[in-house]
């Protein structure tokens, strides 16, 4: 997570935009938090990893598993 305050965030936008892709940012104003740039897909990538590692993880033991999973993560990207 990171924290700028808004007249940071306008003087170094390109900057964190960029930090946004791998990381929260979250925008303050008069030490409040007011908006939070974030990456979409990274964010569906953290939330699909959540919900993988908290399910009971099995072998892929057919090929239709394996292209039925394939499909999942690209629909979450």
């Amino acid at each position: 997570m990171c924290y700028v305050t808004a007249t940071e965030l306008k003087n170094n936008l390109s900057f964190y935009l960029s930090k946004s892709t791998q990381e929260d940012v979250y925008v303050t104003k008069n030490g409040n938090v007011i908006a939070c740039l974030t990456n979409p897909k990274f964010k569906a990538l953290v939330e699909l990893d959540e919900i993988l590692s908290s399910i009971e993880t099995k072998e892929v033991s057919t090929s239709d598993d394996k292209a039925l999973q394939d499909e999942l993560i690209k629909k979450h990207l």
